[in-house]
């Protein structure tokens, strides 16, 4: 006979029949390796189809080095529903607070670090960052020591250079005294703690414009220009400094908690530290802004954890009263912390 016969359970089957069966599964594997159907196979496998699709996440890297990519932030690709709510009401608020006179302008980036979701309102409204500066300025410096942590020990005597203008601050808290002596870590504390001006000026002479320049760059953020006062960011660019801090990204593990560290001890309790309880563990910077004829600036960034989770949230606003845009960071706070709370 043309087509023999084989036994499948004791019964004779033919050739014949098993041929629809055979081109069948050859289209099936042919369509599975062009990845017309994915969900067999893992991503490796599933062709250049599956590599090239639009994919559920965004992953920043730390740019600038030659043979690594340093893990920066994962966030999913567009913002999650799950804070559309959350994002209804903080609208809502905003709106309020707008027409009070509270503020005339806000920006929120919010983020959970255990999926990467997040929600953001007024992302693309750029803001001058003030005193949040002295944030990727603390990375700079740490880079430096990282190769000698007993450099922290050194002692620096400040003196004040002749002609030294002070910056307007709204809220003041401790400063260094011209002609006494502190170790580089004391420095340190007074710039990140107190938001001192003083101690930004003593630390920002170990690190060079050539340092702040490649931070900035590594990130994938403009270059920043001290001597510009039209230097802005938006919310979510600022953040990745907080996410490199975080994730460990930029310095070592030990020196990314030494700098959560410095900052949970932030002298600055009318934004967040009014807006969650007061037991809430943050690590947190604020940043104020002001010039003639502009409206007032008042920022505030940090890492919260509420049951244990950490979240990422920033909140830069305008407006003509410090105090009532404080309140308002309180207000916006709160808000938040009701809707993450809730069980």
């Amino acid at each position: 006979m043309l087509f023999k016969h084989f036994t499948i359970l004791g019964k004779k089957v033919s050739w014949l029949y098993l041929i629809p069966t055979f081109i069948v599964g050859g289209i099936f594997v042919q369509w599975v390796l062009q990845g017309k159907i994915q969900w067999l196979v893992p991503a490796s496998l599933a062709g250049k189809h599956e590599i090239n699709r639009t994919p559920d996440y965004t992953i920043k890297r730390v740019q600038g080095f030659e043979n690594i990519r340093p893990l920066l932030t994962v966030e999913t690709a567009a913002e999650s529903p799950i804070f559309d709510p959350l994002k209804q009401d903080l609208t809502s608020t905003i709106d309020t607070l707008t027409k009070a006179g509270t503020v005339s302008e806000v920006s929120i980036f919010f983020k959970e670090f255990e999926h990467g979701n997040w929600m953001a309102i007024n992302p693309d409204k750029k803001y001058h960052p003030a005193s949040l500066m002295k944030v990727p300025l603390l990375l700079a410096m740490l880079r430096s020591l990282e190769a000698d942590p007993s450099q922290l020990k050194k002692e620096v005597t400040f003196e004040k250079p002749v002609g030294m203008e002070e910056r307007a601050q709204f809220y003041k808290y401790p400063t260094i005294e011209v002609g006494k002596k502190y170790t580089v870590h004391e420095l340190l504390f007074y710039m990140i703690a107190y938001s001192d001006n003083n101690a930004t000026w003593v630390v920002s002479r170990f690190v060079s414009q050539d340092q702040i320049a490649k931070l900035f760059a590594e990130m994938g953020l403009p270059t920043p220009r001290t001597d510009d006062p039209n230097f802005t960011l938006t919310p979510r660019d600022y953040s990745l400094f907080f996410n490199a801090i975080f994730n460990s990204s930029y310095l070592s593990s030990e020196f990314s908690e030494y700098s959560a560290d410095l900052l949970s001890n932030c002298s600055f309790k009318e934004g967040f530290g009014k807006g969650f309880p007061t037991d809430t563990k943050m690590w947190h910077k604020f940043g104020e802004w002001q010039a003639e004829n502009q409206p007032h600036e008042l920022h505030e960034v940090g890492i919260v954890f509420v049951k244990e989770k950490p979240f990422l949230l920033m909140v830069m606003t305008k407006g003509n009263d410090t105090e009532r845009q404080a309140e308002a960071i309180q207000t916006i706070s709160k808000e938040i912390y009701k809707h993450i709370e809730a069980p």
